[in-house]
C-alpha cells in the first residue's frame, strides 16, 4: 500500500519516478520562494491556481515545490518563511482556497524538512507538498486567468468544453462501464442446420459474459443495457441480475434489477441468438452472421443509467472470442457439410441405360 503523503521524508520525495505523471508534478524554487528577489508573487499565484484546478479536476494529486524537473533538490529548497511575515506552509494554506472557483476543500500542505544526515536541503529550507484530493465540487476554474485545467499526459493543460461537461456530469450522474466482454460458448440452437450444397444455414447461440461497474460517484438506481450489433440479434431469457424488456427490433434490452453503488460492479451472462451460415470455399470456410462476415461484426452496448446521458461501447466480435468458440462452430459445420455431401452420393442416373 502506498505510503501516506503525511509520512513522506526527503528520501521518499527524491525516490519518486523520473517522469512526472497525472498524479504529481515537480516545481522549482522560483515558483514558490518569495524571498528570492526575482520571484514575483503574481507568477507564483498564477501557476499555483493552474495546478490546483488541474489536479482537483482530474482525480487529485500532489504539487511538489523545491525540486528540479530531474527530481533533485533545487537551490537547497524553499525558504520556510515568506519574507519574514509568516511561514510558507501557513501562506499556502491561506491562499489556496482563494485561487479557484469553486474553492478547493480537503487539501493538505506538508512541509518536509532536511533529513538528519546527508540531506540535500539547506538547514533553513524545506520541500513543500500540496496534496489535492479528487474533488466532488469539480470542475474548478482558476480565478487568475478564468480557465479550467486538467491533467493530460503528465501535464496541466487547458480543458476543452467537452471535457468540462464530462467532469460536470460525473458528479451528477452515475457512470457505468462495460469491461471484460467475451464469448464463453457458442453452438447451434436446438434446430438442425439446413445444408444446401456447400452452404450450412442455422441459428447460432452465443453465451456472452461481461462486467458492469459504476465508476462514478453517484448511485445508479435504475440501469438498462441495450445490446445491438451489425446484424439483428435476439434474447429469450433473463437471469438473477437482470430482466428482459421490449426493445427495438433486432436489439435486446436488459434492465438491471438492483442499484449499483459507486465502485460497485456485477457480472452478467446472456444468451444471444443470431442467424448464421458457413460456406466451404476454395481457399477458406467463412462464417457469416446475418449476412455479414463475422470479422466485420461489431457488438454495441448502450448504457442508460438514471438521467445520465446514454453511453455506447463497441466491441469487435473477433476480439472478444479468446477461446475461439466461433472457429469451433465453423469446423463443426464444415464437417457436417462434407458428411451431408458424402451421404447424398452422386445424382441418380436416368434414361434407358439406368
Amino acid at each position: 500500500m502506498p505510503k501516506p503523503t503525511a509520512e513522506w521524508t526527503e528520501d521518499d520525495v527524491l525516490s519518486l519516478p523520473a517522469d512526472e505523471n497525472d498524479t504529481f508534478e515537480r516545481k522549482g524554487v522560483p515558483l514558490l520562494d518569495l524571498t528570492l528577489p526575482q520571484v514575483r508573487e503574481d507568477n507564483v499565484l498564477n501557476e499555483l491556481a493552474k495546478q490546483l484546478s488541474a489536479f482537483a479536476n482530474t482525480g487529485g494529486g500532489r504539487i511538489i515545490y523545491g525540486l528540479t524537473n530531474a527530481g533533485t533538490v533545487d537551490n537547497g529548497g524553499v525558504a520556510r518563511s515568506i519574507k519574514g511575515r509568516q511561514s510558507t506552509k501557513e501562506w499556502l494554506e491561506d491562499v489556496i482556497p482563494t485561487l479557484t472557483d469553486y474553492e478547493i476543500v480537503g487539501f493538505n500542505v506538508y512541509e518536509i524538512p532536511p533529513s538528519a544526515t546527508g540531506s540535500s536541503l539547506a538547514p533553513d529550507k524545506s520541500i513543500y507538498v500540496v496534496d489535492v484530493s479528487d474533488s466532488e465540487r469539480a470542475p474548478h476554474q482558476s480565478k487568475r486567468d478564468l480557465k479550467y485545467y486538467v491533467r493530460l499526459s503528465g501535464k496541466s493543460q487547458p480543458a476543452s468544453h467537452r471535457i468540462i461537461e464530462d467532469i460536470r456530469n460525473r458528479t451528477r450522474y452515475p457512470k457505468l462501464e462495460i469491461h471484460d466482454l467475451q464469448i464463453t460458448s457458442a453452438a447451434l440452437d436446438s434446430t438442425s442446420p439446413r445444408v444446401n450444397g456447400l452452404l450450412s444455414e442455422f441459428r447460432l447461440n452465443m453465451n456472452l459474459s461481461f462486467g458492469v461497474r459504476n465508476t462514478g460517484k453517484v448511485r445508479a438506481a435504475n440501469a438498462c443495457l441495450q445490446l445491438s450489433a451489425t446484424m439483428p440479434l435476439s434474447m429469450s431469457m433473463g437471469d438473477n441480475e437482470y430482466s428482459l424488456r421490449p426493445g427495438a427490433p433486432g436489439t435486446s434490452l436488459l434492465e438491471i434489477k438492483n442499484p449499483l453503488y459507486p465502485e460497485m460492479g456485477i457480472v452478467l451472462s446472456c444468451l444471444v441468438n443470431v442467424a448464421a451460415a458457413v460456406t466451404i470455399c476454395a481457399q477458406s470456410t467463412p462464417l457469416t452472421l446475418g449476412g455479414f462476415p463475422s470479422s466485420d461484426v461489431l457488438l454495441s452496448i448502450t448504457i442508460f443509467a438514471d438521467s445520465a446521458p446514454a453511453r455506447k461501447q463497441e466491441f469487435r466480435l473477433s476480439e472478444i472470442d479468446p477461446k475461439q468458440w466461433l472457429n469451433r462452430v465453423v469446423n463443426q459445420q464444415a464437417q457436417h457439410i462434407r458428411l451431408a455431401e458424402r451421404q447424398s452420393g452422386p445424382p441418380p442416373r436416368t434414361g434407358p441405360w439406368s
